[in-house]
């Protein structure tokens, strides 16, 4: 599984790319949630509670990430995983005073380093079977110049539910970009950041976003492997069917949206919309031969996002 390496075709007609294409790999597609809290740190649900939460929202696996300490959780039954991991903070950035790091799918619990540093904790993350991604860049105040500090982590939260209900700043496609316009290959993950609370105000920020991997098969090792070679999509809403590059052309295919759009580095790109109040399901985008990369995202009537992982150019 990875990156698909096509033989150069031309100058970035879709021929020489770097595409990790999930919609044409091969397994099963599995829903799950990465960055959660329960009553071990400040979530208000206990993790049993948790757990059932996610299996009856129709998700297939969840990583528990309550703030600087593993929580162990079994599962009700085999049909739904449960990942080791934690959130752990200790870095300040140039605005941020505190700077995040999701750690998952750990192979054992284990106690993380108290006030790490971002690079620490990666590191942790990775001695420890797992992998790692930046937390809420936004919400947390990051700016490019903290972001291409770091490397070894698989990518950044695209998008954070907890966040956007919060103080309306879930939303951090800008932030890759800043980091993919700079040559930086990295995923983008939607998360809930779930904390179970709930107001007059304010949705419950439990089972709202998702990453859909393609996996062989729904065991940690195998939705590691999927994650990091990023066969997977992300989203709070729509569903993406598919993506494919051919003859010099993107076309994507989703659920009835209101907008699809390629972005691309800088002035790069192209946007196609839905006429008047009706929806499509299909878009595509003719390459222009100065794509450094091109991702995908799409918006539905409800106003929530899907985004695809980038393919990469030359």
């Amino acid at each position: 599984m990875g990156f698909v390496r096509q033989p150069p075709r031309g100058r970035n007609n879709g021929g020489d790319r770097e595409f990790a294409d999930p919609f044409a790999a091969s397994g099963h597609w599995y829903k799950g949630n990465l960055h959660t809290h329960t009553t071990c740190s400040d979530g208000a649900l206990d993790p049993p509670d948790v757990v059932a939460r996610y299996q009856e929202a129709g998700y297939d696996f969840l990583a528990i990430t309550d703030h600087r300490t593993v929580t162990p959780v079994e599962p009700a039954d085999d049909d739904f995983l449960v990942l080791l991991g934690a959130e752990l903070d200790g870095d300040r950035g140039e605005v941020a005073e505190s700077v995040h790091v999701v750690t998952f799918g750990l192979s054992k619990v284990a106690v993380p380093p108290e006030n790490p540093s971002v690079a620490e904790a990666i590191v942790w993350a990775k001695e420890h079977g797992g992998e790692a991604l930046i937390a809420h860049p936004y919400w947390s105040g990051l700016v490019a110049s903290d972001l291409l500090r770091w490397d070894g982590h698989l990518g950044v939260e695209v998008f954070n539910t907890g966040c956007h209900f919060e103080i309306a700043k879930g939303y951090s496609a800008v932030h890759w970009d800043d980091l993919l316009g700079r040559g930086r290959r990295l995923w983008g993950f939607a998360v809930d950041d779930s904390h179970h609370h709930s107001s007059a105000d304010a949705p419950v920020d439990t089972a709202k976003a998702w990453v859909m991997v393609k996996a062989e098969e729904l065991t940690r090792e195998a939705i590691l492997a999927s994650l990091r070679a990023g066969l997977f999509y992300s989203s709070w809403g729509p569903t993406i069917h598919e993506i494919t590059v051919a003859q010099g052309e993107i076309r994507a295919r989703t659920s009835p949206v209101k907008e699809i759009s390629f972005v691309a580095q800088r002035w790069a790109g192209g946007s196609v919309f839905a006429a008047d109040n009706r929806t499509r399901t299909e878009a595509a985008y003719r390459l222009r031969g100065r794509e450094e990369y091109v991702r995908v995202e799409c918006r539905d009537a409800s106003g929530r996002w899907a985004w695809a992982n980038p393919i990469f150019f030359g």
